[in-house]
């Protein structure tokens, strides 16, 4: 049966993943936290394991036990690629759900190690900007040509938010924005309706088209 390890298990991102996974597969499911978690009645395919991510030989050894790792230990502006790279050398499927440009931009640059790796490696598939970007672009390709698109990002209502997504929340959306397009369809850069105070994380074109390979598992 295979194995997918969840970096950042015990945040709310990567709870959510672990209930859709063992809804929707037969996976063993491993989540890592920093710390320690009291015991608790856990489904049978469901376990818990401690991972400092500064920590190599763990981590190598963690990724190396799985098929699949699904990276949600954000905030990814804080983040390295290091996860990505072991995952490679490793020979083992990646996924992240990166919200970070930075990062992703990094995260791409490992395209040709990848595929040589046969490694199957999807990033910045988080919300925002990732799914954002994808769903912008299904809805422009309706159309034979755009003006203007508005993006909000709205985390009230959702209930059981962490510290790490408020913080998030209110760095990425502290500037509000708008986005064009070109007639050929690619996103403008954004255009600031305020000076900036700080650099706001948001694409100046989608950034979320990382898949190298069809499968994750196998």
């Amino acid at each position: 049966m295979a194995q997918v390890l969840i970096l950042g298990g015990q945040g709310r991102i990567g709870q959510s993943v672990a209930a859709d996974l063992l809804i929707y597969t037969q996976a063993e499911l491993v989540l890592t936290g920093r710390t320690p978690r009291p015991q608790s009645a856990e489904p049978s395919r469901v376990r818990f394991l401690a991972l400092d991510l500064a920590n190599q030989p763990n981590l190598e050894a963690a990724i190396r036990a799985s098929q699949l790792v699904i990276h949600c230990a954000g905030p990814f502006r804080y983040r390295d690629t290091q996860v990505l790279k072991t995952c490679i050398a490793s020979g083992v499927n990646y996924l992240d759900v990166s919200d970070d440009r930075s990062f992703t931009q990094n995260a791409l640059q490992l395209r040709s190690a990848a595929e040589s790796a046969g490694v199957t490696a999807v990033v910045n598939t988080g919300v925002f900007p990732g799914i954002s970007n994808s769903m912008v672009r299904l809805g422009a390709e309706q159309f034979e040509t755009i003006d203007q698109i508005h993006l909000s990002y709205i985390v009230s209502g959702s209930g059981g938010s962490g510290v790490t997504v408020m913080r998030t929340t209110f760095w990425d959306c502290s500037i509000p924005s708008q986005l064009g397009l070109t007639d050929a369809g690619s996103l403008l850069n954004l255009t600031l309706l305020q000076k900036p105070s700080i650099f706001l994380n948001l694409t100046a074109k989608p950034l979320s088209t990382g898949l190298i390979c069809p499968k994750l598992l196998p």
